[in-house]
């Protein structure tokens, strides 16, 4: 598909949306780059046209274009990386980060790359048990590459964000509430909420992130003994969950191992709980 009509679906859609060009580009690229890709004048890398389509809240990559091999080596050394973190594989995502560091040392570093290396070294700071100051550095240096006014609690309601900078806000909000510092956590995690919430974002992006944020603001809220709202957080994943994922699927996983650890009694009220509250058999 032509470079034109790329730069002309990004613009029809920021005005359906109702977004400027500044929200758009803020971090990612100039505002007169965004203007060049709308009417045609500039192409797009794959990482930008990325990002402003996740910024527009489109995740699954509808448009081609062109891109070097040397970006397509990087493109699959960063997806080599993320399945090392969410493996939780530290010794494997060491070696993964320094051959992504030689790759991009040969290129022109945009900030969208050192984003992510950046969020990586702080995943690997973190899974070798760095400090909580060392790991939560590499995870502002990471977003001040993209939104250098977050000051690491106050939400911006005027900002876009690309799925990578919802996962290092919400990393941030982990490691706050690690520290036992727990408003800040939760003022954090109610902004990824209403945004996920409020803004257009993809559906397989959310069904992936959206359970998480929530799971994570009803356990800090059960922590601070503030139970009736995290109960009210509780139903709102179970709801989503049962409308947009797979819900019998996990609390049948959950039934199964409360049977396997011989839980009997957790296993009866798992099953009694999902068939009287969600009508599910399990």
């Amino acid at each position: 598909m032509s470079n034109y009509l790329i730069g002309d679906y990004i613009r029809d859609t920021r005005l359906r949306r109702g977004y400027t060009q500044e929200q758009l580009s803020f971090g990612i690229c100039t505002t007169a780059s965004l203007s060049r890709i709308e009417t045609g004048a500039q192409a797009p890398g794959k990482h930008i046209l990325d990002a402003l389509m996740e910024r527009l809240g489109i995740g699954d990559k509808i448009f081609d274009v062109l891109v070097s091999k040397e970006d397509m080596v990087i493109f699959e050394k960063i997806q080599d990386v993320t399945r090392s973190i969410a493996r939780a594989d530290y010794d494997q995502l060491e070696t993964q980060i320094e051959a992504l560091e030689q790759l991009l040392e040969k290129k022109n570093r945009s900030n969208l790359y050192l984003q992510y290396l950046t969020f990586a070294k702080g995943m690997l700071k973190y899974g070798r048990g760095g400090t909580y100051e060392e790991v939560v550095k590499l995870f502002m240096d990471a977003i001040h590459m993209t939104l250098p006014n977050f000051d690491g609690v106050t939400p911006n309601e005027n900002n876009l964000l690309t799925f990578h900078e919802i996962a290092i806000i919400d990393n941030i909000a982990t490691m706050y509430a690690e520290q036992n510092m727990m408003e800040q956590a939760l003022r954090l995690g109610y902004w990824l909420k209403q945004y996920m919430e409020k803004k257009f974002v993809d559906g397989k992006e959310k069904t992936a992130r959206y359970p998480m944020i929530l799971y994570n603001l009803c356990n800090w809220l059960g922590n601070m003994e503030r139970y009736e709202e995290a109960k009210e957080i509780a139903e709102v994943g179970v709801n989503f969950c049962i409308e947009y994922g797979n819900a019998t699927s996990i609390f049948k996983q959950a039934e199964a191992i409360f049977t396997a650890t011989n839980q009997m009694q957790m296993a009866k009220l798992t099953a009694d709980l999902c068939k009287k509250h969600y009508d599910i058999e399990i």
